[in-house]
Protein backbone atom coordinates (compact mmCIF):
# COMPACT_ATOMS: atom_id res chain seq x y z
CA UNK A 1 0.00 0.00 0.00
CA UNK A 2 1.02 3.48 -0.16
CA UNK A 3 0.41 6.71 1.65
CA UNK A 4 -1.90 9.47 2.08
CA UNK A 5 -0.68 11.59 -0.98
CA UNK A 6 -1.44 9.01 -3.08
CA UNK A 7 -4.21 7.28 -1.76
CA UNK A 8 -6.30 10.91 -2.16
CA UNK A 9 -5.18 12.36 -5.34
CA UNK A 10 -4.51 9.05 -7.45
CA UNK A 11 -8.27 9.84 -8.20
CA UNK A 12 -6.91 12.11 -10.80
CA UNK A 13 -5.25 10.15 -13.05
CA UNK A 14 -8.32 7.97 -13.14
CA UNK A 15 -11.06 10.66 -14.14
CA UNK A 16 -8.57 12.63 -15.97
CA UNK A 17 -8.75 8.84 -17.88
CA UNK A 18 -12.19 8.67 -18.02
CA UNK A 19 -12.36 12.48 -19.55
CA UNK A 20 -9.34 11.90 -22.19
CA UNK A 21 -11.74 8.72 -23.93
CA UNK A 22 -15.34 9.31 -25.02
CA UNK A 23 -17.49 9.88 -22.67
CA UNK A 24 -20.50 9.35 -24.52
CA UNK A 25 -19.58 6.14 -25.23
CA UNK A 26 -18.25 4.71 -22.22
CA UNK A 27 -19.98 2.46 -20.71
CA UNK A 28 -21.39 3.53 -17.21
CA UNK A 29 -19.62 2.03 -14.07
CA UNK A 30 -20.82 -1.16 -11.82
CA UNK A 31 -19.61 -3.95 -10.21
CA UNK A 32 -21.16 -5.88 -13.35
CA UNK A 33 -19.93 -3.64 -16.34
CA UNK A 34 -16.16 -4.60 -14.57
CA UNK A 35 -16.70 -8.32 -14.10
CA UNK A 36 -17.33 -8.53 -17.90
CA UNK A 37 -14.21 -7.17 -19.29
CA UNK A 38 -12.43 -8.84 -15.94
CA UNK A 39 -11.10 -11.91 -17.81
CA UNK A 40 -9.94 -9.84 -20.75
CA UNK A 41 -8.51 -6.97 -18.82
CA UNK A 42 -6.16 -9.72 -16.78
CA UNK A 43 -5.10 -12.02 -20.23
CA UNK A 44 -1.59 -10.60 -20.42
CA UNK A 45 -1.37 -9.44 -16.42
CA UNK A 46 1.53 -12.21 -15.54
CA UNK A 47 0.14 -13.77 -12.26
CA UNK A 48 1.84 -16.88 -10.79
CA UNK A 49 -0.68 -18.70 -9.15
CA UNK A 50 0.42 -21.58 -6.13
CA UNK A 51 -0.10 -24.61 -8.13
CA UNK A 52 -1.36 -26.68 -5.49
CA UNK A 53 -4.66 -24.85 -4.36
CA UNK A 54 -7.00 -26.63 -4.94
CA UNK A 55 -10.12 -24.25 -5.04
CA UNK A 56 -12.15 -24.04 -8.26
CA UNK A 57 -11.14 -21.52 -10.76
CA UNK A 58 -14.33 -19.32 -10.19
CA UNK A 59 -13.55 -19.43 -6.67
CA UNK A 60 -10.04 -17.98 -7.45
CA UNK A 61 -11.17 -15.71 -9.84
CA UNK A 62 -13.91 -14.09 -7.59
CA UNK A 63 -11.27 -13.79 -4.69
CA UNK A 64 -8.20 -11.83 -7.30
CA UNK A 65 -12.02 -9.76 -8.24
CA UNK A 66 -12.36 -8.32 -5.26
CA UNK A 67 -8.81 -7.64 -4.15
CA UNK A 68 -7.91 -6.03 -7.58
CA UNK A 69 -10.71 -3.71 -7.04
CA UNK A 70 -11.14 -3.72 -3.12
CA UNK A 71 -11.88 0.20 -1.90
CA UNK A 72 -11.80 -0.86 2.22
CA UNK A 73 -15.05 1.32 2.06
CA UNK A 74 -13.35 4.33 1.61
CA UNK A 75 -13.49 7.45 -1.11
CA UNK A 76 -10.90 9.58 -1.75
CA UNK A 77 -11.82 11.79 -4.59
CA UNK A 78 -11.95 14.97 -6.60
CA UNK A 79 -15.62 16.35 -8.19
CA UNK A 80 -16.03 15.84 -11.87
CA UNK A 81 -17.44 18.85 -12.08
CA UNK A 82 -14.00 19.90 -12.02
CA UNK A 83 -12.84 18.10 -15.29
CA UNK A 84 -15.83 19.30 -16.92
CA UNK A 85 -15.11 22.79 -16.38
CA UNK A 86 -11.53 22.19 -17.74
CA UNK A 87 -9.44 22.90 -14.45
CA UNK A 88 -7.50 19.94 -15.11
CA UNK A 89 -5.79 21.01 -18.35
CA UNK A 90 -5.26 24.34 -16.66
CA UNK A 91 -3.85 23.12 -13.36
CA UNK A 92 -2.10 20.10 -14.36
CA UNK A 93 -0.69 20.11 -17.59
CA UNK A 94 -0.22 16.55 -19.91
CA UNK A 95 -1.81 14.05 -21.69
CA UNK A 96 -2.91 10.46 -20.11
CA UNK A 97 0.29 8.79 -21.13
CA UNK A 98 2.50 11.68 -19.75
CA UNK A 99 0.48 11.77 -16.25
CA UNK A 100 -0.34 8.19 -15.75
CA UNK A 101 3.19 6.68 -17.26
CA UNK A 102 5.44 9.60 -16.63
CA UNK A 103 4.98 11.79 -13.91
CA UNK A 104 2.96 9.58 -11.75
CA UNK A 105 4.57 6.82 -12.65
CA UNK A 106 1.70 4.32 -12.40
CA UNK A 107 1.55 1.09 -14.37
CA UNK A 108 -1.09 1.50 -16.83
CA UNK A 109 -3.93 -1.13 -17.20
CA UNK A 110 -3.75 -1.33 -21.03
CA UNK A 111 -6.28 -3.98 -21.36
CA UNK A 112 -9.00 -2.54 -19.20
CA UNK A 113 -11.33 -0.31 -21.34
CA UNK A 114 -12.62 1.07 -17.69
CA UNK A 115 -10.07 1.36 -15.09
CA UNK A 116 -6.59 3.13 -16.28
CA UNK A 117 -3.88 2.05 -14.35
CA UNK A 118 -3.62 -1.25 -11.29
CA UNK A 119 -4.14 -0.53 -8.10
CA UNK A 120 -6.98 1.97 -8.94
CA UNK A 121 -10.66 1.05 -7.62
CA UNK A 122 -14.16 3.00 -7.85
CA UNK A 123 -16.64 3.29 -5.52
CA UNK A 124 -19.39 1.77 -7.56
CA UNK A 125 -22.99 2.67 -5.99
CA UNK A 126 -24.98 0.23 -8.60
CA UNK A 127 -25.24 -3.13 -9.84
CA UNK A 128 -27.38 -1.69 -13.21
CA UNK A 129 -25.01 -1.01 -15.68
CA UNK A 130 -27.54 1.32 -17.61
CA UNK A 131 -28.04 3.30 -14.20
CA UNK A 132 -24.86 6.07 -13.63
CA UNK A 133 -23.85 6.56 -10.34
CA UNK A 134 -24.90 9.72 -8.84
CA UNK A 135 -21.43 10.49 -7.79
CA UNK A 136 -18.00 8.56 -8.53
CA UNK A 137 -15.30 8.39 -6.30
CA UNK A 138 -11.75 6.99 -6.14
CA UNK A 139 -9.46 5.22 -4.53
CA UNK A 140 -6.15 3.38 -4.48
CA UNK A 141 -5.60 -0.23 -2.92
CA UNK A 142 -2.76 -2.02 -2.63
CA UNK A 143 -1.61 -2.68 -6.16
CA UNK A 144 -0.78 0.71 -6.78
CA UNK A 145 2.40 -0.55 -5.26
CA UNK A 146 2.74 -4.10 -5.95
CA UNK A 147 2.44 -4.31 -9.34
CA UNK A 148 5.37 -2.85 -11.89
CA UNK A 149 6.03 -3.07 -15.56
CA UNK A 150 8.99 -4.95 -16.71
CA UNK A 151 9.69 -4.72 -20.81
CA UNK A 152 6.30 -3.60 -21.38
CA UNK A 153 4.82 -6.61 -19.20
CA UNK A 154 2.82 -6.00 -15.77
CA UNK A 155 3.56 -8.24 -13.07
CA UNK A 156 0.73 -9.03 -10.53
CA UNK A 157 2.55 -8.56 -6.76
CA UNK A 158 5.74 -7.16 -7.97
CA UNK A 159 7.32 -3.90 -5.87
CA UNK A 160 6.66 -0.38 -7.49
CA UNK A 161 9.56 0.59 -9.70
CA UNK A 162 8.64 4.13 -10.69
CA UNK A 163 5.41 5.37 -9.06
CA UNK A 164 6.11 8.77 -7.69
CA UNK A 165 3.22 10.13 -4.68
CA UNK A 166 4.94 13.34 -4.12
CA UNK A 167 4.33 14.90 -8.02
CA UNK A 168 0.67 13.44 -7.42
CA UNK A 169 -0.43 14.73 -4.24
CA UNK A 170 1.14 18.12 -5.00
CA UNK A 171 -0.80 17.67 -8.55
CA UNK A 172 -3.80 17.74 -5.85
CA UNK A 173 -3.53 20.20 -3.62
CA UNK A 174 -2.75 22.74 -6.49
CA UNK A 175 -6.40 21.42 -8.24
CA UNK A 176 -8.53 21.26 -5.30
CA UNK A 177 -7.26 25.19 -4.09
CA UNK A 178 -7.82 28.58 -5.61
CA UNK A 179 -9.04 29.75 -8.03
CA UNK A 180 -10.12 26.08 -9.02
CA UNK A 181 -12.27 25.47 -5.46
CA UNK A 182 -14.61 28.13 -6.57
CA UNK A 183 -15.60 26.68 -9.50
CA UNK A 184 -18.09 24.23 -7.40
CA UNK A 185 -19.49 26.79 -5.20
CA UNK A 186 -22.36 26.23 -7.51
CA UNK A 187 -22.21 22.30 -6.07
CA UNK A 188 -22.51 22.14 -2.73
CA UNK A 189 -21.60 18.46 -2.78
CA UNK A 190 -18.43 18.22 -5.26
CA UNK A 191 -17.33 21.35 -3.38
CA UNK A 192 -17.59 19.87 0.02
CA UNK A 193 -15.78 16.73 -1.16
CA UNK A 194 -13.13 18.77 -2.79
CA UNK A 195 -12.41 20.99 0.38
CA UNK A 196 -12.19 17.95 2.50
CA UNK A 197 -9.80 16.17 0.21
CA UNK A 198 -7.83 19.14 0.52
CA UNK A 199 -7.97 19.76 4.25
CA UNK A 200 -6.91 16.13 4.82
CA UNK A 201 -4.05 16.45 1.98
CA UNK A 202 -2.42 19.29 4.48
CA UNK A 203 -3.86 18.50 7.92
CA UNK A 204 -1.82 14.75 7.62
CA UNK A 205 1.38 16.06 6.28
CA UNK A 206 4.69 15.50 7.76
CA UNK A 207 7.56 16.83 6.72
CA UNK A 208 8.99 12.63 7.10
CA UNK A 209 6.54 11.30 4.83
CA UNK A 210 7.90 12.40 1.53
CA UNK A 211 10.30 10.29 -0.11
CA UNK A 212 13.72 11.46 -1.56
CA UNK A 213 13.31 9.68 -4.53
CA UNK A 214 10.05 8.83 -6.23
CA UNK A 215 9.40 4.72 -6.27
CA UNK A 216 10.50 4.44 -2.46
CA UNK A 217 8.24 4.42 0.34
CA UNK A 218 7.98 5.84 3.56
CA UNK A 219 5.09 4.14 4.91
CA UNK A 220 6.59 2.83 8.50
CA UNK A 221 7.42 6.28 9.01
CA UNK A 222 3.97 7.27 7.90
CA UNK A 223 2.08 4.72 10.44
CA UNK A 224 3.93 6.03 13.43
CA UNK A 225 2.45 9.63 12.08
CA UNK A 226 -1.14 8.46 12.38
CA UNK A 227 -0.86 6.36 15.37
CA UNK A 228 0.70 9.49 17.14
CA UNK A 229 -1.94 11.11 15.89
CA UNK A 230 -4.97 9.21 16.72
CA UNK A 231 -3.62 9.33 20.24
CA UNK A 232 -2.52 12.72 20.61
CA UNK A 233 -5.75 14.26 19.89
CA UNK A 234 -4.97 15.07 16.09
CA UNK A 235 -1.33 16.40 16.89
CA UNK A 236 1.31 15.40 15.00
CA UNK A 237 4.84 14.01 16.68
CA UNK A 238 7.64 16.16 16.72
CA UNK A 239 9.74 16.09 13.19
CA UNK A 240 12.97 15.09 15.55
CA UNK A 241 10.77 12.01 16.72
CA UNK A 242 9.68 10.66 13.23
CA UNK A 243 13.00 8.00 11.63
CA UNK A 244 13.79 9.00 8.10
CA UNK A 245 13.77 5.01 5.96
CA UNK A 246 13.03 5.40 2.42
CA UNK A 247 12.81 1.74 0.99
CA UNK A 248 11.45 -0.16 -1.96
CA UNK A 249 8.42 -1.99 -1.71
CA UNK A 250 8.75 -5.84 -1.99
CA UNK A 251 7.28 -8.39 -3.58
CA UNK A 252 3.75 -9.95 -2.55
CA UNK A 253 5.05 -13.37 -3.47
CA UNK A 254 7.66 -13.14 -0.58
CA UNK A 255 4.79 -13.53 1.91
CA UNK A 256 4.26 -17.38 1.47
CA UNK A 257 8.06 -18.03 3.01
CA UNK A 258 7.87 -15.20 5.63
CA UNK A 259 4.46 -17.24 7.44
CA UNK A 260 5.95 -20.00 9.29
CA UNK A 261 8.79 -16.88 10.36
CA UNK A 262 5.78 -14.47 11.38
CA UNK A 263 7.95 -11.83 10.81
CA UNK A 264 7.47 -9.22 8.18
CA UNK A 265 8.64 -5.63 6.62
CA UNK A 266 11.89 -5.29 5.51
CA UNK A 267 13.07 -5.28 9.37
CA UNK A 268 10.86 -7.42 10.18
CA UNK A 269 10.33 -5.69 12.76
CA UNK A 270 6.51 -6.62 12.71
CA UNK A 271 5.51 -9.78 14.49
CA UNK A 272 2.49 -11.81 14.07
CA UNK A 273 0.20 -13.99 12.09
CA UNK A 274 -0.61 -11.00 9.68
CA UNK A 275 1.47 -8.29 8.10
CA UNK A 276 -1.03 -5.93 9.47
CA UNK A 277 1.20 -2.74 9.44
CA UNK A 278 -0.39 -2.19 6.02
CA UNK A 279 -3.64 -1.48 7.26
CA UNK A 280 -2.32 1.69 8.64
CA UNK A 281 -2.07 3.39 5.62
CA UNK A 282 -6.02 3.86 5.36
CA UNK A 283 -5.81 6.20 8.41
CA UNK A 284 -4.09 8.54 5.90
CA UNK A 285 -7.44 9.08 4.52
CA UNK A 286 -7.93 10.71 8.17
CA UNK A 287 -10.23 7.53 9.19
CA UNK A 288 -10.94 6.66 12.57
CA UNK A 289 -9.10 3.72 14.96
CA UNK A 290 -12.66 2.14 15.18
CA UNK A 291 -12.89 2.14 11.07
CA UNK A 292 -9.64 0.40 11.10
CA UNK A 293 -10.65 -2.52 13.11
CA UNK A 294 -14.40 -2.74 11.76
CA UNK A 295 -13.42 -1.94 8.03
CA UNK A 296 -9.67 -2.92 7.17
CA UNK A 297 -8.14 -5.39 9.06
CA UNK A 298 -10.45 -7.91 8.42
CA UNK A 299 -10.69 -7.42 5.00
CA UNK A 300 -6.66 -7.71 4.66
CA UNK A 301 -6.91 -10.62 6.70
CA UNK A 302 -9.45 -12.05 4.18
CA UNK A 303 -7.13 -11.05 1.18
CA UNK A 304 -3.87 -12.45 2.92
CA UNK A 305 -5.79 -16.01 2.81
CA UNK A 306 -7.80 -15.87 -0.07
CA UNK A 307 -5.11 -14.09 -2.27
CA UNK A 308 -2.23 -13.03 -1.09
CA UNK A 309 -0.79 -16.34 0.55
CA UNK A 310 -1.31 -18.04 -2.79
CA UNK A 311 1.28 -16.20 -4.83
CA UNK A 312 4.04 -17.30 -6.58
CA UNK A 313 7.17 -15.85 -8.16
CA UNK A 314 7.09 -15.44 -11.82
CA UNK A 315 9.69 -17.48 -13.86
CA UNK A 316 12.67 -15.40 -15.53
CA UNK A 317 11.04 -14.93 -19.20
CA UNK A 318 14.23 -15.04 -21.33
CA UNK A 319 16.80 -17.67 -21.96
CA UNK A 320 19.02 -19.20 -19.37
CA UNK A 321 22.42 -21.01 -19.60
CA UNK A 322 21.36 -24.21 -17.53
CA UNK A 323 25.30 -25.05 -17.32
CA UNK A 324 26.01 -21.93 -16.09
CA UNK A 325 23.27 -22.16 -13.56
CA UNK A 326 23.75 -25.40 -12.30
CA UNK A 327 27.42 -23.91 -11.47
CA UNK A 328 25.63 -20.77 -9.82
CA UNK A 329 23.88 -23.33 -7.88
CA UNK A 330 26.54 -25.42 -5.97
CA UNK A 331 28.13 -22.39 -5.60
CA UNK A 332 25.09 -20.71 -3.94
CA UNK A 333 24.72 -23.54 -1.59
CA UNK A 334 28.19 -24.17 -0.49
CA UNK A 335 29.53 -23.61 2.41
CA UNK A 336 32.63 -21.02 1.46
CA UNK A 337 29.68 -18.78 0.00
CA UNK A 338 27.12 -19.63 2.48
CA UNK A 339 24.18 -17.53 0.24
CA UNK A 340 21.74 -20.81 1.26
CA UNK A 341 22.53 -20.21 5.24
CA UNK A 342 20.73 -16.46 5.04
CA UNK A 343 18.65 -16.43 2.14
CA UNK A 344 17.35 -20.15 1.98
CA UNK A 345 17.25 -22.93 -0.11
CA UNK A 346 15.31 -23.57 -3.27
CA UNK A 347 13.52 -26.46 -4.76
CA UNK A 348 13.44 -25.56 -8.18
CA UNK A 349 9.52 -25.49 -8.53
CA UNK A 350 9.52 -22.24 -7.08
CA UNK A 351 9.28 -22.95 -2.88
CA UNK A 352 11.89 -22.54 -0.79
CA UNK A 353 12.51 -23.27 2.86
CA UNK A 354 13.44 -19.59 4.42
CA UNK A 355 15.45 -19.38 7.93
CA UNK A 356 14.09 -16.30 8.41
CA UNK A 357 17.26 -14.80 9.53
CA UNK A 358 17.33 -10.67 10.50
CA UNK A 359 21.01 -9.63 10.16
CA UNK A 360 23.44 -6.85 10.33
CA UNK A 361 25.48 -7.24 7.39
CA UNK A 362 26.57 -3.37 7.26
CA UNK A 363 23.72 -1.90 5.68
CA UNK A 364 22.44 1.32 5.53
CA UNK A 365 20.11 1.52 9.01
CA UNK A 366 17.84 4.07 8.25
CA UNK A 367 14.88 2.27 8.39
CA UNK A 368 16.02 -0.16 10.91
CA UNK A 369 16.25 3.34 13.21
CA UNK A 370 12.15 4.32 12.40
CA UNK A 371 11.18 2.28 15.01
CA UNK A 372 12.02 4.34 17.61
CA UNK A 373 10.27 4.11 21.47
CA UNK A 374 7.96 6.99 20.44
CA UNK A 375 6.68 4.71 17.03
CA UNK A 376 6.21 1.07 19.79
CA UNK A 377 4.66 3.58 21.80
CA UNK A 378 2.35 4.73 19.26
CA UNK A 379 1.43 0.98 17.80
CA UNK A 380 0.95 -0.36 21.42
CA UNK A 381 -1.91 2.72 21.99
CA UNK A 382 -3.41 1.36 18.86
CA UNK A 383 -6.18 -1.30 17.78
CA UNK A 384 -3.14 -3.50 15.79
CA UNK A 385 -1.34 -4.15 19.05
CA UNK A 386 -4.10 -7.03 19.50
CA UNK A 387 -2.48 -8.60 16.35
CA UNK A 388 0.76 -8.53 16.18
CA UNK A 389 4.03 -6.64 18.46
CA UNK A 390 6.09 -3.97 17.13
CA UNK A 391 9.77 -4.55 18.16
CA UNK A 392 12.67 -2.84 17.21
CA UNK A 393 15.02 -5.44 14.84
CA UNK A 394 19.05 -5.90 14.98
CA UNK A 395 19.04 -6.44 10.78
CA UNK A 396 17.04 -6.38 7.95
CA UNK A 397 15.68 -9.57 6.76
CA UNK A 398 17.71 -11.68 4.18
CA UNK A 399 15.14 -11.63 2.33
CA UNK A 400 13.44 -14.97 0.21
CA UNK A 401 15.05 -14.92 -3.08
CA UNK A 402 11.99 -15.57 -5.22
CA UNK A 403 11.75 -13.61 -8.17
CA UNK A 404 14.96 -12.23 -8.04
CA UNK A 405 15.09 -11.22 -10.90
CA UNK A 406 12.46 -9.06 -10.99
CA UNK A 407 13.34 -7.44 -7.87
CA UNK A 408 15.08 -5.13 -8.65
CA UNK A 409 17.21 -2.50 -7.29
CA UNK A 410 18.63 -4.69 -4.76
CA UNK A 411 19.17 -4.08 -1.01
CA UNK A 412 15.99 -2.47 1.10
CA UNK A 413 16.33 0.74 0.28
CA UNK A 414 16.51 -0.16 -3.46
CA UNK A 415 19.97 1.21 -3.50
CA UNK A 416 21.96 -1.04 -5.63
CA UNK A 417 20.84 -1.24 -9.74
CA UNK A 418 21.80 -4.86 -10.72
CA UNK A 419 22.37 -8.27 -9.25
CA UNK A 420 25.76 -8.02 -10.96
CA UNK A 421 27.08 -4.68 -8.67
CA UNK A 422 25.29 -6.31 -5.52
CA UNK A 423 27.58 -9.34 -6.04
CA UNK A 424 30.29 -7.47 -6.84
CA UNK A 425 32.70 -5.18 -4.65
CA UNK A 426 30.60 -2.56 -2.24
CA UNK A 427 32.83 0.47 -3.31
CA UNK A 428 32.55 -0.45 -7.23
CA UNK A 429 28.61 0.20 -6.84
CA UNK A 430 27.33 3.00 -8.71
CA UNK A 431 26.09 6.06 -6.91
CA UNK A 432 23.44 7.46 -9.15
CA UNK A 433 21.35 5.78 -11.45
CA UNK A 434 17.84 6.96 -12.87
CA UNK A 435 14.81 5.46 -11.33
CA UNK A 436 12.92 5.37 -14.63
CA UNK A 437 14.86 2.96 -16.23
CA UNK A 438 13.75 0.23 -13.75
CA UNK A 439 10.74 -0.18 -16.76
CA UNK A 440 13.73 -2.09 -18.38
CA UNK A 441 15.32 -5.47 -17.81
CA UNK A 442 19.40 -5.11 -18.17
CA UNK A 443 19.70 -9.01 -18.90
CA UNK A 444 22.97 -9.51 -18.77
CA UNK A 445 23.52 -7.69 -15.32
CA UNK A 446 20.21 -8.61 -14.08
CA UNK A 447 18.28 -5.30 -12.71
CA UNK A 448 17.83 -1.78 -14.54
CA UNK A 449 20.16 0.33 -16.84
CA UNK A 450 21.78 3.24 -15.28
CA UNK A 451 19.90 5.29 -17.19
CA UNK A 452 21.68 9.02 -18.80
CA UNK A 453 23.67 11.34 -16.98
CA UNK A 454 21.84 13.33 -14.10
CA UNK A 455 21.79 17.04 -15.00
CA UNK A 456 20.92 17.57 -11.57
CA UNK A 457 22.05 15.57 -8.48
CA UNK A 458 18.80 16.31 -6.14
CA UNK A 459 16.86 15.32 -9.15
CA UNK A 460 13.83 12.71 -7.50
CA UNK A 461 13.96 10.71 -10.57
CA UNK A 462 17.61 9.60 -9.67
CA UNK A 463 18.27 7.72 -6.77
CA UNK A 464 21.49 9.64 -4.72
CA UNK A 465 23.11 6.90 -2.49
CA UNK A 466 24.10 10.55 -0.60
CA UNK A 467 21.02 11.08 0.65
CA UNK A 468 19.83 10.08 4.03
CA UNK A 469 19.08 6.32 4.18
CA UNK A 470 20.39 5.71 0.90
CA UNK A 471 23.47 4.15 1.10
CA UNK A 472 24.50 2.01 -0.84
CA UNK A 473 27.23 0.25 1.52
CA UNK A 474 27.29 -3.66 3.09
CA UNK A 475 26.56 -6.82 2.06
CA UNK A 476 29.54 -7.44 0.48
CA UNK A 477 30.66 -10.98 -0.10
CA UNK A 478 33.01 -10.68 -2.74
CA UNK A 479 35.66 -11.79 -0.83
CA UNK A 480 34.50 -15.10 -1.10
CA UNK A 481 32.83 -14.78 -4.46
CA UNK A 482 36.63 -13.56 -5.26
CA UNK A 483 36.09 -14.04 -9.40
CA UNK A 484 33.53 -12.67 -11.98
CA UNK A 485 33.25 -16.32 -13.90
CA UNK A 486 32.07 -17.29 -10.15
CA UNK A 487 29.58 -13.92 -9.93
CA UNK A 488 28.27 -14.45 -13.41
CA UNK A 489 27.25 -18.22 -12.18
CA UNK A 490 25.57 -16.78 -9.15
CA UNK A 491 23.24 -14.82 -11.70
CA UNK A 492 22.59 -17.53 -13.99
CA UNK A 493 21.39 -19.40 -10.85
CA UNK A 494 19.58 -16.82 -9.86
CA UNK A 495 17.51 -16.21 -12.68
CA UNK A 496 15.80 -19.72 -11.92
CA UNK A 497 14.24 -18.94 -8.80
Amino acid sequence: MTRKLLMVACVLVGITAFLLRSRAAAPALSKDALDETFDSGISRLVIAWDQDDARPHAARRAALFDFMYETYQSSAWVPQSLFDTNAVTQAVVGDMDTIVGREVGLVRWRDNPRVPAFGMAPNVTTKDPSVAPKTLRWTVNCLVCHTAEIDGVAYFGAGSKTFDELWLGTALKRLTSEPWLSRLRSNPDDFAFAKEANRILNSHHHDKIDSLTRARSTAFAASHVEMFMRSHEGRMPDVAEVGRGDVKTPPLWHTVAKMPVGRWYSDGSFHGPFPLMASSMELEKDRSFETLSTAVVPVIKDEFTSVIQHLRAPRYPYAIDVVLAEKGRALFNSREMGCASCHGTYDGRGGVDWPGRHVDVGTDRGRLDVVTPQFVDAFEHSPLAAEGALKKSRGYAATPLTGVWANFPYLHNGSVPTLYDLLGPATARPKVFEVMAARTLDRERVGQPLGRAPKDADDRNWFNTARPSCGNGGHDFWSAIKTDANRRALIEYLKTL
